[in-house]
C-alpha cells in the first residue's frame, strides 16, 4: 500500500515538473520578430525636438554572408538606418517603432553617438533613459560626432559590416579615449560634474567613391560641464589628459635629441600616474607623478643605443615631450575652459574627505588657480636592435 502511494507521488511529481518545463518558453521571442539595433544616433532638430536614428542589422544580408552566398566587400545592404522624431528620446523611439514591422531589440547596441548640437544642449537625460532601459548595454561606447549622428550611421564602410562596428573597433583599440554609457554617467555624477567623450569625424571618400562610402574615425575629445559640451581638444592635448588621468593605453612619442640629426620614436610599454593633493601654506596644490616604461622602435640618428649615456639623453627628451603634452592640457582645460576633467576633485575627496565638504562649493572658482606640479620619469627598457641607419660609417656612430 505504501509502495503504491510512493509511486503515485513520484508520477505526480514527474507530471508537475514536465508541465513546468513546457511552460518555460511562454515569453519566447523569435529572431524573425525583432530588429537588432547596432548603433544609436541622437540629434537635436527643429522645434527643439530629438531625432533618434538607429542602425539595424539586415538578417538576410548577414545570413547570405555566413553561408557563402554573399559577394563583394563593404556593408551595403547589411544594415539599414531609420529615424524617429519626438519631444523626448522615449517619444522618438515610439514614433520610430510605428514605422517598423519588427520590434526594436537594444541588447546588441555597440555605440551611442550624440550629434554636436544635441551634445551642447545636454546628454544626461538621454543617457539616463538608456541606462534604465532593461535591454540597453551599459558598456556601449559613447561618442560625439562633428556633424549629425545620423550622417555617421548612414556611412557604408569598405571593410566592416556597419558604421557602428567601425567605431566600436576604434574605441576598443584605446589609441585615444574610450568611454561607455556607465562611465559617462559616473563622470557627470562625480565631484566635479564634468566629462570627456571621444569625437568622431568622417573621412573624405576615396576618388571615384560616393560620399557615404567611407569610414568615421576618432580624432579628438569633447569636453562637458554639467552634461553640456563646452568645447573640444585635439589628439595631442587628449594624450596629455590621458596621462594625467592614468588612462593612457597606447602611445608613440617621437623626439629630436639636441645636437643630433634625425628622430627617435619610442613605444610605451606601460605607464602609471599618481595624483596627490597637498595643502601647504593655506593653499591647495596638486602633484602629478608619471612613471612610464618605453621601447625604442626607430632610431634615425647616429646614436649608439647600447650606450647608457645616450639612453639617458633620450629619456630626458621623452620626459620633456610628455610634460609638454600635460602642460598644454592643463592650460587648455584648467585656464581656458575651467573644466576639471583630470579627476583632481575626486583625488581631494578621497584623501581629504572632511576638507572637501567645505571645499566642494568653491571648487569651480578655485580650480583654475590651483598650482599643478608635474614630475615625469621615463625608463627605456628595451632599445632593441635599433642601430643607426644603414649607410652611416662606423666611425660616425656616437657612443
Amino acid at each position: 500500500m505504501i509502495e503504491k502511494k510512493v509511486k503515485r507521488a513520484l508520477v505526480l511529481l514527474l507530471v508537475i515538473v514536465t508541465i513546468a518545463m513546457l511552460g518555460g518558453c511562454w515569453d519566447r521571442e523569435e529572431v524573425n520578430d525583432i530588429a537588432v539595433v547596432l548603433g544609436i544616433g541622437i540629434d537635436r532638430v527643429k522645434n527643439e525636438k530629438i531625432r533618434l536614428t538607429v542602425e539595424i542589422a539586415v538578417p538576410r544580408a548577414i545570413s547570405a554572408e555566413q553561408t557563402g552566398g554573399g559577394g563583394g566587400g563593404g556593408s551595403q545592404g547589411e544594415t539599414i538606418v531609420r529615424s524617429g522624431t519626438g519631444v523626448t528620446i522615449a517619444d522618438a523611439i515610439a514614433q520610430l517603432q510605428e514605422r517598423l514591422p519588427r520590434r526594436l531589440f537594444w541588447g546588441h547596441t555597440k555605440v551611442v553617438i550624440f550629434g554636436e548640437k544635441a551634445a551642447k544642449v545636454g546628454i544626461r537625460e538621454h543617457l539616463d533613459f538608456l541606462i534604465r532601459h532593461p535591454q540597453t548595454r551599459i558598456r556601449s561606447n559613447v561618442l560625439v560626432s562633428k556633424g549629425s549622428a545620423k550622417s555617421v550611421l548612414e556611412l557604408l564602410p569598405p571593410i566592416e559590416q556597419s558604421s557602428s562596428e567601425v567605431l566600436r573597433e576604434m574605441a576598443e583599440s584605446r589609441t585615444l579615449l574610450r568611454k561607455t554609457v556607465k562611465e559617462t554617467l559616473q563622470m557627470l555624477k562625480g565631484e566635479a560634474g564634468t566629462a570627456l567623450l571621444p569625437m568622431v569625424k568622417v573621412l573624405p571618400p576615396e576618388k571615384g567613391k560616393k560620399e557615404i562610402e567611407t569610414d568615421a574615425f576618432i580624432y579628438g575629445t569633447a569636453i562637458f560641464k554639467k552634461d553640456r559640451m563646452v568645447g573640444q581638444i585635439d589628439d595631442y592635448t587628449t594624450r596629455g589628459v590621458l596621462w594625467i588621468r592614468n588612462e593612457i593605453k597606447q602611445a608613440h612619442v617621437t623626439v629630436k635629441i639636441p645636437g643630433e640629426k634625425g628622430n627617435i620614436t619610442s613605444r610605451m610599454i606601460r605607464s602609471h600616474t599618481d595624483v596627490t593633493p597637498k595643502y601647504e601654506k593655506g593653499r591647495w596644490k596638486i602633484v602629478v607623478n608619471v612613471m612610464t616604461e618605453d621601447d625604442i622602435i626607430l632610431n634615425g640618428t647616429k646614436l649608439n643605443l647600447l650606450s647608457e649615456r645616450n639612453i639617458e639623453r633620450i629619456e630626458t627628451e621623452l620626459e620633456k615631450d610628455i610634460n609638454r603634452r600635460m602642460k598644454r592640457a592643463l592650460n587648455r582645460l584648467q585656464k581656458e575652459m575651467e573644466a576639471d576633467v583630470f579627476g583632481f576633485a575626486e583625488a581631494i575627496h578621497k584623501k581629504h574627505p572632511r576638507q572637501w565638504r567645505h571645499l566642494k562649493k568653491r571648487w569651480n572658482d578655485l580650480f583654475p588657480e590651483v598650482p599643478v606640479e608635474l614630475n615625469t620619469t621615463v625608463r627605456v627598457r628595451r632599445p632593441g636592435m635599433n642601430f643607426p641607419p644603414q649607410g652611416v660609417p662606423e666611425q660616425e656612430v656616437k657612443q
